[in-house]
């Protein structure tokens, strides 16, 4: 009885201790870490909905038209109003000049108007959100990722269909990391 009982308590470390030694990746690192995962390590929390708070990037005049000529219908076309938010992390970079390079755990919140009633009464919006990951999370999308809900959304990066979607587009602003609205386009805007 006692041998059986030793027999059964052996197996399962017998098992592991067989995995970690005889691992054929090498690393010391055995558990394979999900993209929610990086996404936890990338950001201190995943409730933005105090960003009003934040640093207005389009505190002048809200972002409407298509001055880089990709919107389409996105974030509600060219006839939408679009105010941007970004948080303590990236406000000095986005304040800054370029070349951009945004900090993990930079998170910049859209609102998207369909019209300039709706932008004056501050109703019927719907919220995209950025979010910086750590560096090498998301190569495909500059590591960056997406979500719709300022509050517990998943964040989407990757080779997801929400990060394609969204980096595709995004793709055309890699040269000021994967951002549209920083002080240099504004700049541009005003001259």
């Amino acid at each position: 009885m006692k041998n059986s009982i030793l027999a059964t308590l052996a197996v399962p470390f017998l098992i592991t201790f067989y995995f970690l030694t005889n691992s054929n990746d090498g690393h010391s690192e055995y558990k394979t870490l999900t993209l929610e995962d990086k996404t936890e390590r990338a950001i201190a929390f995943k409730d933005f909905s105090d960003y009003r708070n934040w640093y207005q990037i389009t505190h002048e005049k809200p972002n409407t038209g298509d001055i880089i000529g990709v919107l389409g219908s996105n974030h509600k076309g060219p006839k939408g109003y679009r105010e941007v938010y970004i948080n303590k992390i990236g406000e000095a970079t986005n304040k800054g000049t370029a070349p951009y390079s945004y900090p993990a755990g930079t998170v910049i919140v859209k609102e998207q108007y369909s019209s300039k009633e709706k932008w004056e009464e501050k109703t019927d919006f719907k919220v995209t959100v950025m979010v910086k990951l750590d560096a090498g999370s998301s190569p495909e999308t500059g590591d960056w990722g997406y979500t719709s809900k300022i509050k517990d959304g998943k964040i989407f990066s990757g080779n997801s269909s929400k990060a394609r979607f969204c980096g595709g587009c995004h793709i055309v602003a890699q040269d000021t990391d994967y951002v549209f609205m920083n002080s240099d386009l504004l700049n541009s805007e005003r001259d």
